[in-house]
């Protein structure tokens, strides 16, 4: 398990070096900022709920209407759970590592609206665990559309398949009366999430 957790934060690691060493190449040929072609940007990142985290964020850009996000957190505030767990609470968590999708609204000279969705990981975890991610945000630019604000709210939701197989446990277990699936998607894990990022 020690191998195959070094290897996943060895793998983010080297996304987040590729980005950067992308991005340099890509600023010695002077291309736009955030509007162009393709961009790319990386900085830091912080989120606020329960508790608050503190990581990097990298970022790719088309055309500036559609991206790709990658976030790692250095501080994992979840918990790992013994495998199969009964509790709804096991499902909801805040991942340490997030590989997101981004779609705009639309985009005015200083600011843009977008959507976002994708999946999280908890790489401090000893087995397979993840969740799903949607939320929306707003983005402020600057410096000639390379410096790039970042606010979005966001929202953890467990996979349809966890759901269903911790369901199919509590029935095994001869649980009388099962959870509701609105308990399970609750909108309660929120995370408000700010980055600061610069862009090639």
């Amino acid at each position: 398990m020690v191998y195959k957790r070094f290897f996943k934060e060895t793998f983010i690691a080297g996304l987040f070096l590729y980005l950067f060493l992308f991005s340099s190449g890509a600023a010695a040929q002077e291309i736009p900022g955030i509007r162009s072609r393709f961009s790319f940007g990386g900085g830091f990142q912080l989120g606020f709920g329960d508790q608050a985290v503190i990581g990097l964020a990298g970022s790719a850009r088309f055309m500036g209407v559609a991206g790709i996000d990658l976030e790692y957190d250095f501080n994992r505030i979840t918990s790992t759970p013994p495998r199969n767990p009964r509790e709804i609470s096991a499902l909801q968590f805040i991942p340490n590592t997030k590989l997101l999708g981004t779609i705009y609204f639309s985009r005015k000279k200083r600011y843009a609206t977008y959507a976002q969705g994708g999946i999280g990981i908890d790489l401090g975890a000893d087995y397979n665990r993840s969740n799903l991610i949607g939320g929306a945000g707003i983005e402020f630019v600057y410096f000639k559309d390379r410096l790039v604000l970042n606010v979005t709210l966001r929202f953890y939701f467990p996979r349809p398949v966890d759901v269903e197989k911790q369901r199919e446990h509590l029935i095994m277990d001869g649980t009388p009366t099962l959870p509701s699936y609105t308990d399970y998607y609750s909108f309660q894990t929120v995370q408000l999430s700010i980055s600061i990022k610069y862009y090639y």
